[in-house]
């Protein structure tokens, strides 16, 4: 019953592994202001998510009405 499992776990990581690699990441960028609100982003933010052009609380209301 182990080497079902444990094939089945190889192929499981296999996919896994493939579907990843696909994923891209955006590039770090240089804004510093929120581009909805012009108030600083924060490095707080900025270190968590280098690529974002939002403050966190303007990101938010995006996501909230946009998605």
């Amino acid at each position: 019953m182990g080497d079902i499992i444990d094939d089945a776990n190889k192929i499981a990581a296999v996919h896994l592994n493939a579907a990843l690699s696909h994923i891209k990441t955006r590039p770090a960028n240089s804004v510093t202001i929120c581009i909805d609100c012009d108030d600083p982003i924060g490095k707080a933010r900025k270190q968590a998510a280098p690529h974002a052009l939002r403050c966190a609380e303007c990101q938010d209301y995006f996501d909230k009405e946009y998605r």
